[in-house]
């Protein structure tokens, strides 16, 4: 089942796209683990490998691996370039994710992370935001994947001066 992801941003930044990959859910605890032992070095990215692929693992669990660890490798660079910005302790990344049902209320929640980062903007950002995607059921590596997109081209569209205000609206 795929998701809509809406983004509209200061700078006039606009984003859209239909139909986007859910992938398998993910866990919380085990994913904040993850990206608050991610060294910038290779010999970080190599033991978060060797974390999340056990000795026994195929080529297409290996190919998994290495994909989900750029997932989160973008999307913490995108949220650590945005708390770079000169204004960013005015800023804010807020995301909605709503999950649609036929025969009942929709369900999901809303989040906003505000820049006061510590030592891991990105694995912050995650910890916000996952009780509201985990309300919607969206708390999977396909939302992460095109969360950590749409932060890095948002990044790349306002200048180092600029407040980033960004509000993501995610629905199934």
């Amino acid at each position: 089942m795929g998701f809509t992801i809406f983004a509209a941003g200061s700078g006039k930044f606009h984003y859209k796209k239909e139909n986007c990959i859910d992938d398998s859910a993910f866990d919380t605890i085990d994913l904040l683990a993850k990206l608050q032992g991610m060294e910038p070095s290779w010999m970080g990215a190599g033991a978060t490998a060797v974390d999340i692929a056990q000795p026994s693992a195929g080529i297409v669990d290996l190919m998994k691996t290495m994909a989900t660890m750029e997932f989160l490798h973008n999307l913490s660079n995108a949220v650590c370039f945005l708390a770079m910005k000169a204004q960013s302790a005015d800023g804010w990344i807020s995301v909605l994710a709503t999950q649609s049902h036929l025969l009942w209320p929709d369900t999901g929640g809303n989040a906003t992370y505000r820049f006061a980062p510590g030592n891991s903007p990105g694995a912050e950002f995650v910890k916000k935001i996952s009780p509201a995607l985990k309300e919607a059921d969206m708390a999977n590596w396909g939302v992460l994947r095109m969360l950590g997109m749409v932060l890095a081209k948002y990044s790349s569209h306002i200048d180092d001066n600029a407040k980033p205000i960004i509000n993501i609206q995610l629905s199934h």
